[in-house]
């Protein structure tokens, strides 16, 4: 017995990274299913008297009031992925926001930053929530966040053609991020809204990172490499965002009698993609911060002083004297430490083995690794 053909609406741009990964999450789900049949849609396409007649459900990314109403009134099970404004009539899903600015305000903190600021799109749901996670993880440690105040209120442009051209309000861009002390930390709703920073930086001859370092979200890779220097991005998950927006309107075309108001599921992101913008520390000698961003290049290799010593052209006493200075330990130690909280990033987020991790972190062996990870924590990596 055949299982019943569904046909899925795809409301959603696919000219940036995160509407092609969405949309290749769908994909995947569907692949599974096996009975789904896609089809892309435009907020055009949803002018016509009947525009999603002979459909069964819809995957959305609502922007706009119209297209809401729209999709409200249509008596499909609708999945929006946007969440700009939850509502009971559709099905919430979309990633986890706040981890995203924790994850951010994190990274910056443990490279000893003491400036920080955030760039983004006010009134808009996800950037609001990305910077309110930001500060407050920023204020934690009694730190202060210089904000970016102009407000963007979403529409179908931001899902649909939204470019990397300078804002309306370029100019006014310029002068707060031109004012912004040296060696700040600023964090971006997006990469988009990061890409027009790096533009100004190099028109204003800011240099990037010694001056600011500048993180986007979106790991939009076309964007990133070619920005100058290469944008650091935070990978929002937006494959996994798809599989799980088809996952529950799977669920609620089988069961529509079990419809039922839920809370927005969030999917946590993936990874912090770091690339030029962000490879910096903002700590004195200039060989120390070149020296600590070779640290984190070469995470996967191993590292010692001796290499160090190299980087920095001075004698191995000076180098130690400087990392005790700084850091209150030896340069061995630093090394030790960077690799088992990176050792312990990777526990923490799943799915990689004890080979894979020591691979990562640059051990010749897992045995080697899960003893230093056992002298440094005084406990197993994993128990």
């Amino acid at each position: 017995m055949h299982a019943t053909m569904r046909k899925i609406a795809l409301l959603t741009e696919n000219s940036r990274e995160y509407g092609r990964e969405l949309l290749k999450g769908v994909a995947e789900f569907a692949q599974e299913r096996r009975n789904w049949m896609l089809r892309l849609l435009t907020p055009s396409d949803l002018r016509s008297r009947s525009p999603l007649a002979g459909f069964d459900g819809v995957i959305a990314r609502l922007a706009d009031q119209a297209t809401r109403k729209k999709l409200a009134a249509c008596r499909l099970p609708v999945v929006d992925t946007f969440c700009q404004n939850p509502s009971p009539a559709f099905i919430g899903v979309d990633s986890d926001h706040e981890a995203i600015g924790v994850m951010a305000a994190e990274h910056f903190l443990s490279r000893g930053f003491k400036n920080f600021a955030f760039c983004g799109f006010n009134g808009t749901a996800f950037s609001d929530s990305r910077r309110k996670a930001f500060v407050k993880t920023i204020g934690n440690s009694a730190l202060s966040c210089n904000i970016y105040s102009a407000v963007e209120l979403p529409d179908d442009a931001m899902n649909f053609a939204e470019r990397a051209d300078l804002p309306a309000h370029a100019r006014r861009l310029r002068a707060w991020f031109t004012s912004l002390p040296p060696q700040t930390a600023v964090f971006c709703a997006n990469d988009v809204r990061a890409y027009q920073l790096l533009r100004i930086a190099a028109e204003a001859n800011i240099p990037v990172p010694q001056n600011a370092s500048i993180l986007g979200v979106d790991n939009d890779t076309l964007l990133c490499s070619f920005a100058s220097p290469p944008l650091s991005s935070i990978d929002p998950n937006a494959r996994r965002v798809g599989y799980a927006a088809a996952r529950l309107l799977h669920t609620a075309m089988e069961n529509p009698s079990a419809n039922k108001i839920r809370p927005v599921y969030r999917v946590r992101p993936g990874d912090l993609v770091e690339r030029a913008s962000t490879e910096f520390h903002p700590v004195e000698p200039a060989w120390l911060s070149e020296a600590l961003v070779f640290i984190d290049r070469n995470m996967a290799r191993p590292v010692s002083t001796a290499d160090i010593v190299d980087i920095s052209g001075l004698s191995h006493t000076s180098v130690e004297k400087t990392f005790r200075r700084v850091f209150g330990e030896s340069a061995g130690k630093y090394i030790v430490r960077t690799k088992m909280n990176e050792a312990q990033r990777l526990i923490d987020k799943g799915g990689l083995s004890g080979k894979e991790i020591a691979a990562r972190t640059g051990f010749s062996s897992p045995q080697y690794f899960c003893r230093t990870y056992r002298a440094f924590f005084g406990h197993p990596p994993f128990s």
